[in-house]
This record gives structure tokens, C-alpha cells and sequence, in this order.
């Protein structure tokens, strides 16, 4: 584990760096294992003394003996797309040394950027491995550069996205800030979700561990915040409840749940919207919401949340997919 100058110089890169992410952040690694058989460790790639890569690894375990395998979830972090080929064979070295013999890595790229990095990814030979039910590789995003309230919500393509608002509003549903209290409320709802898909939910340690390394940081520069629904007509019930992570100038959406109580408007919308201006005014450039359906992908659940997440924003960008090497 990191600690010293160490810990220091890795946190300093990895929220620095262009190809930085979240999920790579020391602070997510107690969130990252929570309720999964996965040991953390990181790494640290120097070249003439300055830091050019770093990853958060994710290592497979049986209890406290690690399998052969293991992940970098949004990494490695580069500083320049031209580093990552060095970078990810310098990582399957080291990762190699202490056992490993399958690496998946993602490092974190959208649009031209991310074709790029699979071609350096394709010259060190990792090979995609990317499924449908993965982790994304296809996003939308809203640009919050420079945008007023108004500007951020405006155009025709939101025309339905302005009028889902109006009519929560009008019904008396409002969406706030959350706070670590909050969090057994996001853990309540995403069960419910799960368990009308058939689905297993998040364990509750994931929830303990996003109140305690996140959420317990809640002023300027917080790594992530949660927001609320709530149906004012209804003595403040909770109606639904999301969690947003921010790292550098980019907020994402990361996971959200609805009451399945019927109401006759959108009880998601006001909390999103709520989460992108509270993203706007910490000097966020991007709100990324979280993925949507590859092509080919014609799972209904997945084809509904996009069309929900399709009312904030309509241009699809590609993300660098999962990428793997056996040794």
C-alpha cells in the first residue's frame, strides 16, 4: 500500500491527469472492495523521476490468498494518450511479478481520444473483451462549460426533460442535496429496484463504505454527493435517490434508484437535474450520465434507462472498453 511521498505524488497525478477518473482515486478503493473477494493495491509508473502513470488494481481473492487475476476499473491513469501503451506493459510487468495472469484494464478516454488508446492498447497486445452487461463503453454526456441554469437545460432536444420537470414540480415533488443520512435511503430503494429485476443488489457494505470514504467529505471539492426526491405532498417521502462521483472537472452518474410508489411524473428527473447543477456550481465541464446500451445490446431494462438518461442529453460518446491480456 502507498503511504509518504508516495501516496502523495499518487494522488497529485491521478487528479491531475487528462485520463483520470474517480474509480482510480485512493479515497474509492474502501468502496471499490466493499462486499467483493478483491484485494487493492497500486501502482506508480516513473519515468526520470516524474510520474506518468498510476492505477488502482483490483486483485480477485479466496479470502486472503489472491487468484490470478485482477482489474484496473477506469485505468490505468495517463496524463497523455501516448503514454498508455508504456504504461499498461510497465503494469502487466509488474502485476506479472506478483502473479497475475490475466489483466483487464479500461484506462479512461472518450471520442477520438479513446480510439487512440486502443491502439496503443492493441500494441501491447490487450485485446478487448468488452460485453454488453460490462462496464460501459458508450456514455452521454451534458456540457456544463461556462452555462447558466437556463443554458445548461435549454434546446429543443430537452423540450421533454423541461416539461417532466414542471409537472413534478407542480405536483409538489422537489429534489435536494443529500447528506450521509441519506445513504441508507439510496440503499432501500436500489434493493427494491434489484429485487423487481431479479437482480442481486449492491451489498450493504458498499453503502457503509461510500458514507465513510465519500460521503463523509461534504464541503468544496467533495468527491461525490448524493440527492434526493422527495414528495412534498406526501409528508417528504422519499421518491427516489441517486449517487454522483466527481473527480477533476468531470461529475458521473454512478447509481440511482425509484420508489415504485405510482405517480403521475417523473421521479427521477428532479433529482438528476438537481445532481447536474450541483456539478455546474463546483466548477464541473462535464456531467457524464453513466452509459448507456451498446449496439446490439437489446436488453430491455438497459433500453429504458437510456431513454430516461436520452431527455439530458442525446449525443452518444465512446468510452475505452474493457481490455484484457492473458501472460
Amino acid at each position: 500500500m502507498l503511504a509518504g511521498a508516495d501516496a502523495e505524488a499518487y494522488d497529485a497525478f491521478v487528479d491531475s491527469a487528462a485520463g483520470g477518473h474517480a474509480a482510480q482515486a485512493r479515497a474509492w478503493a474502501d468502496v471499490a472492495t466493499a462486499g467483493r473477494p478483491l484485494l487493492p493495491r497500486f501502482f506508480l509508473a516513473r519515468e526520470r523521476g516524474d510520474v506518468v502513470g498510476a492505477a488502482l488494481v483490483l486483485r480477485a481473492s479466496a479470502g486472503k490468498i489472491p487468484a490470478p487475476a485482477a482489474i484496473v476499473e477506469r485505468g490505468p491513469v495517463c496524463a497523455r494518450t501516448g503514454d498508455v501503451g508504456r504504461v499498461v506493459e510497465a503494469l502487466a510487468r509488474a502485476t506479472r511479478r506478483h502473479g497475475v495472469a490475466r489483466l483487464s484494464v479500461m484506462p479512461y478516454w472518450a471520442g477520438d481520444d479513446a480510439r487512440a488508446v486502443e491502439g496503443e492498447l492493441a500494441k501491447v497486445r490487450f485485446r478487448s473483451v468488452q460485453e454488453l452487461d460490462g462496464a460501459h463503453a458508450l456514455t452521454l454526456r451534458v456540457d456544463l462549460a461556462g452555462k447558466t441554469d437556463a443554458e445548461v437545460f435549454a434546446g429543443k432536444e430537452r423540450e421533454v426533460l423541461r416539461r417532466k420537470l414542471r409537472q413534478a414540480e407542480k405536483a409538489g415533488a422537489a429534489a435536494r442535496r443529500g447528506a450521509r443520512a441519506d445513504v441508507p435511503t439510496l440503499e432501500r430503494l436500489h434493493q427494491e429496484l434489484m429485487a423487481a429485476q431479479g437482480k442481486r443488489p449492491k451489498p450493504r457494505a458498499w453503502f457503509d463504505a461510500l458514507g465513510a470514504s465519500i460521503l463523509a467529505h461534504d464541503g468544496p471539492g467533495a468527491r461525490g454527493a448524493v440527492f434526493v426526491c422527495e414528495d412534498g405532498a406526501s409528508a417528504n417521502e422519499p421518491l427516489a435517490a441517486l449517487f454522483v462521483s466527481r473527480h477533476g472537472a468531470v461529475a458521473t452518474f454512478v447509481l440511482g434508484a425509484a420508489s415504485s410508489a405510482p405517480r403521475s411524473y417523473s421521479k427521477m428527473a428532479p433529482a438528476m437535474a438537481a445532481a447536474i447543477r450541483w456539478a455546474r456550481d463546483e466548477g464541473c465541464a462535464t456531467f457524464d450520465l453513466g452509459g448507456v446500451p451498446m449496439d446490439g445490446d437489446d436488453d430491455p431494462k438497459r433500453a429504458q434507462i437510456a431513454q430516461f438518461k436520452l431527455d439530458f442529453a442525446k449525443t452518444r460518446v465512446p468510452l475505452v472498453g474493457e481490455h484484457a491480456r492473458w501472460f
